[in-house]
């Protein structure tokens, strides 16, 4: 019976829910409960505990509309999110995609984390940019909605609000005029003046061969082969990752060693396993490096990141000065692309060298004389 006296005069009430009977006061608040004069789960009378009963039911009728209707309107955002940035199911092949994709994403659902997901649209996706200072974002959140959109996340949303917004992107580096020869000159002469022996060598060695900051400071003595002049390429420091994780393409590599490189290295003593170690610490990594970067650049008068004084740099040199292919600057540089990012990014065909090489072919080809047709029957 759903309504039983019991022996001490009081009444108690229970509902049928999820295939057994429950007592009204697991149903009902305290104040509710008050209303019939309910207390510990009893009532005084008959009429209260019927009373309470259809008070009871109609709050399960009430609770199964709300989860049908939050079923239908799918996860929220704060809940995809969670599962998005914790279930291996969406997790990119480096730990540093992670990180990233998590951080760049954290501050839009702590303020929209509550909407059902498929319920954002074009309204909160303007009122997030506005004022554009959050277009950074927009990949990271992209990725997600896309992958909201795959079958193997249930098909979470149609459609994904941040695709097609004719946001402008910037160009990177492309634009950015690499340091020329005379400043690099100039910043590794600043570093042996104000640096540590080792960060002076790291500058130069990243100068020459083009490495990624990261993976010199992951680079170890047993990667490099004098006698065969090659680096091997084999890890690099993350810093999001707050570890050692696999190059930048994902498979190591070999870079050559050149004579600047070569003279760099020599001059080191070999302290521990690393290539280059700091005063205080194992290897260098971005926060150790700051210090004495900073310094160099003051006394160097050189104003522009450090990628544009190395990378950029060793990518620019290949081709203008060494007049190398891109597709053997590519290999140098651990791309996959053929050559297609030194031409557009690293390369930077200087202006006044091309000038200078087509005016030297044609000139070249003032001196040749043109030889003479001469025609059958014509004397020689």
């Amino acid at each position: 019976m759903s309504v039983q006296r019991l022996p001490s005069g009081r009444w108690r009430a229970q509902v049928w829910h999820e295939g057994r009977n429950v007592s009204v006061t697991a149903v009902l608040t305290e104040d509710e409960l008050r209303e019939f004069d309910g207390e510990r789960g009893t009532f005084p009378n008959k009429t209260a505990a019927k009373r309470a009963r259809e008070e009871a039911r109609r709050a399960l009728r009430r609770r199964e509309r709300e989860e049908r209707e939050r079923a239908q309107e799918g996860e929220t955002l704060r809940e995809f999110w969670e599962r998005w940035t914790t279930d291996p199911l969406f997790a990119r092949p480096k730990e540093s995609t992670n990180v990233h994709n998590r951080e760049r994403t954290k501050a839009f659902v702590e303020r929209y984390g509550s909407m059902p997901m498929r319920a954002v649209g074009a309204e909160q996706v303007a009122e997030w940019l506005a004022g554009g200072q959050r277009n950074g974002q927009v990949p990271a959140l992209r990725v997600m909605w896309n992958d909201a959109r795959k079958t193997k996340a249930g098909r979470v949303v149609d459609a994904n609000p941040w695709e097609k917004l004719g946001l402008a992107s910037t160009r990177g580096n492309r634009d950015e005029t690499p340091a020329s020869e005379e400043q690099v000159e100039c910043i590794l002469a600043a570093a042996r003046k104000v640096a540590p022996l080792s960060f002076a060598a790291w500058l130069e060695v990243a100068c020459f061969i083009g490495a990624r900051p990261g993976e010199l400071d992951a680079l170890r003595w047993e990667c490099v082969d004098f006698a065969a002049d090659r680096v091997l390429i084999r890890e690099q420091w993350n810093a999001k990752a707050r570890g050692f994780t696999a190059p930048k393409n994902g498979e190591e590599r070999e870079a050559p060693l050149t004579p600047r490189a070569r003279e760099a290295l020599l001059r080191l003593p070999r302290e521990n396993a690393f290539c280059f170690k700091p005063l205080y610490a194992e290897h260098y990594t971005p926060s150790s490096r700051a210090y004495w970067w900073k310094a160099v650049k003051a006394l160097a008068g050189w104003d522009k990141t450090l990628y544009l004084a190395t990378r950029h740099f060793a990518g620019s040199y290949m081709t203008n000065v060494l007049e190398l292919p891109s597709e053997d600057v590519a290999i140098a540089l651990g791309h996959t692309d053929g050559g297609e990012l030194v031409r557009l990014l690293y390369g930077h065909r200087d202006r006044q060298r091309a000038l200078d090489r087509v005016q030297q072919a044609y000139e070249q080809a003032g001196k040749v004389v043109p030889l003479r047709v001469v025609r059958e029957g014509e004397a020689s």
